[in-house]
């Protein structure tokens, strides 16, 4: 099937993206690609106009703020991988893009084409969640920043109105306890189940920790439950299993061709208490 009509612009600067983008409703944001191309290809996709970033400057760099990564919109799943810095001050995210499809769509699939489109399956979102990561944006409006808290709201559904771009993300490295575990059929495939687990350890405890799921649920989400349990808690295997009843007991998962809701109620419970246990010997 060939993709409907469309007028595609690439401009050279943010604000004439953000004008392309502001004069047409139906006007949509091209980073990577490798979400959108697939959807218009089976046409559940139809913009008027395709608004083409990778000429815009300014957006491809990650800075290192002190306290936070500055990760651009257009930075590459592979750049991601190949970056000392993110293997350094975010091993999580290193440790995570392993398992985001393949190669090639890791060398074109961009980390802020991924977190806009919020696919509950995604790993940048679950991780970004637990990170309490911080999105900046760009639209006729003018500039503003949302928490990931406040930005997945729904199974690829963000808090990104119609004429606004995701610019950067900022991401904190003060977490230093974490741990990100996946189930998939096999490596590269989807997610059937995604946690990641986040804090700050000290003397054999997790501080603010925030966990989250994706994949077996309908939009990533924060497990509070699990949070609470876990919160100045010595970690133990014990509390691992508590963690993972806690878990399974606390999410409604979702059923669908490659999983019922209980089997991946059992993959989240397991990945927990895999996670519990990885931040137990990092603690």
């Amino acid at each position: 099937m060939k993709p409907p009509k469309f007028r595609y612009v690439a401009p050279r600067s943010l604000d004439d993206a953000v004008e392309h983008l502001a004069s047409d409703p139906d006007a949509k944001v091209l980073a990577g690609g490798q979400s959108l191309m697939p959807l218009l290809a089976m046409r559940l996709a139809a913009p008027s106009i395709l608004v083409d970033l990778q000429h815009v400057s300014g957006l491809d760099d990650i800075e290192d703020q002190g306290t936070s990564l500055l990760i651009g919109a257009r930075v590459t799943h592979r750049e991601i991988e190949r970056s000392a810095m993110v293997a350094e001050r975010l091993p999580i995210l290193s440790s995570a893009v392993v398992h985001i499809a393949h190669p090639q769509i890791r060398s074109r699939g961009t980390f802020g084409g991924s977190t806009a489109h919020a696919d509950p399956s995604g790993e940048w979102p679950t991780i970004l969640l637990s990170l309490g990561a911080t999105m900046r944006t760009v639209s006729p409006r003018g500039r503003r920043t949302i928490e990931a808290d406040d930005f997945f709201v729904g199974p690829f559904t963000s808090t990104l109105a119609e004429d606004e771009i995701l610019t950067h993300v900022s991401v904190p490295t003060t977490r230093t306890a974490w741990s990100f575990q996946e189930a998939a059929v096999k490596k590269g495939d989807y997610g059937l189940a995604l946690v990641a687990a986040t804090g700050t350890a000290r003397d054999g405890v997790l501080l603010d920790p925030r966990v989250t799921v994706g994949a077996a649920v309908g939009s990533v989400r924060r497990v509070a439950e699990v949070e609470r349990l876990l919160t100045e808690t010595p970690l133990t295997e014990g509390l691992a299993d508590e963690a993972a009843v806690t878990a399974a007991a606390s999410i409604d998962p979702i059923s669908d061709i490659h999983g019922n809701s209980e089997y991946r109620r059992k993959l989240v419970a397991s990945l927990v208490r895999r996670a519990v246990i990885e931040l137990m010997n990092g603690a």
